[in-house]
């Protein structure tokens, strides 16, 4: 298939999932707007304490029932950083230091859409991706496996796979290697497409075949292509010692490492694969989160950058219903009921979470983000608390920026 029959066939498939997603009663993609002016994130966060005081102390609230150490928030609206602030402490010791606002957080799975999905949307558009390619086009090695060859790259990206969880491959695993051997012959529990279970497996695979295409180590390809053009100068993998001050201390682990665990990963396939990883591994701020955020508000451009085509944004954030009734888009979820997000969020939103207490909400048709970054499993992460103060944190947050809109 050439390249031009394959940008027809996703447009016509965007069309298509349009129109069956209004049949069935769900939210179809959002309009994508007219070009905009060249626009860069403004700080506008003077006023910010008197704004959002309700929402600040929403926040503070869940500190005190220890939901979280600290954390670090980021909203902006309109092209203006309009929040930026940090809570608590760096860690849940008695002597731990305040967190400082440019903390450098483990994302955990946020890793999968600031960096896997966004590198595979500039394969994309580069003509090197197919969506609906078979992962053994791409990853020979996945092959020989009942049911491998059925899977697609968009299965990987909707978790539509079918493929066997990844937890606790790392236990029978000494290195990059011997973890991937594991992946390439997970079994496949349901046919593709049939049904939705979020997989580490999926993203994992799909870290590969961006390094397989672009002939670079993930992380190498993410610091040419996004984090250095955007200027995010502390995002990336395997930060650096000298950060440690700044880097929130994650679980103490009592079971693998042995150790609290500071400046390296937390999740532990992806400690075994080095630290780079499709679906873990990246450490950032959330002023530098803010920036990619803006990129994707502003449809792929930033600063009058383009680095994605505006189509390819409008349709990784379009929801797939792969299988029927699935909310998720390419790469990024969406919002549902009684979801993190809360019952404010619009159903255009692009939204994710990472296991260690990271959050991004992304919403077109408010023209605002929202990043809440915690080390909610410091000391452990049986600490089940984050799943309540997300929905209330952001409907605090919502509560501010559609008041604040009213007003206008």
């Amino acid at each position: 298939m050439n390249n031009r029959t394959e940008r027809k066939k996703d447009t016509l498939w965007l069309a298509a999932a349009a129109g069956a997603l209004l049949l069935v009663g769900q939210p179809g993609p959002a309009a994508t707007p007219s070009p905009t002016p060249a626009r860069q994130l403004v700080v506008a966060t003077t006023d910010q304490d008197r704004r959002f005081a309700p929402a600040f102390a929403e926040v503070d609230s869940w500190v005190a029932k220890k939901a979280f150490p600290g954390a670090v928030l980021a909203v902006g609206q309109h092209g203006r950083l309009v929040a930026l602030k940090a809570f608590g402490k760096l860690d849940s010791a008695p002597d731990a230091p305040p967190m400082p606002v440019d903390a450098i957080f483990d994302l955990a799975s946020l890793t999968k859409v600031i960096g896997t999905t966004t590198a595979a949307e500039i394969l994309y558009d580069r003509h090197k991706l197919d969506l609906d390619a078979p992962v053994v086009r791409y990853l020979p090695e996945f092959g020989g496996t009942p049911g491998h060859d059925r899977i697609t790259v968009r299965n990987l990206l909707t978790h539509s796979s079918g493929l066997q969880s990844a937890d606790g491959l790392w236990r029978n695993a000494k290195d990059r290697q011997g973890l991937l051997r594991q992946i390439y012959a997970v079994p496949s529990l349901t046919p593709p497409g049939t049904k939705y279970v979020y997989r580490d497996t999926n993203i994992i695979l799909l870290g590969e075949i961006v390094e397989r295409l672009s002939g670079l180590p993930l992380d190498r390809f993410l610091q040419r292509e996004v984090f250095g053009p955007l200027g995010m100068k502390d995002t990336g993998f395997r930060p650096s010692s000298a950060l440690l001050s700044r880097i929130p201390p994650t679980e103490q682990d009592d079971t693998f490492r042995h150790m609290l665990v500071h400046g390296v990963v937390h999740d532990e396939n992806s400690y075994v694969m080095g630290g780079v990883a499709g679906h873990a591994g990246l450490f950032s701020t959330a002023r530098d989160l803010a920036t990619l955020a803006e990129l994707y508000l502003d449809h792929g451009s930033y600063r009058g950058k383009r680095l994605i085509k505006a189509s390819t944004i409008a349709l990784f954030e379009t929801p797939q219903n792969i299988p029927p009734g699935s909310s998720r888009a390419l790469g990024w979820d969406m919002p549902t009921p009684g979801g993190f997000s809360g019952p404010l969020a619009s159903p255009h939103a692009i939204i994710h979470t990472g296991f260690t207490g990271t959050s991004i909400y992304i919403d077109p048709d408010r023209d605002a983000f929202i990043i809440l970054l915690t080390n909610r499993v410091n000391p452990t992460r049986n600490n089940p608390l984050i799943g309540q103060a997300r929905p209330a944190i952001h409907t605090a947050l919502l509560s501010v920026l559609d008041g604040a809109a009213a007003t206008k």
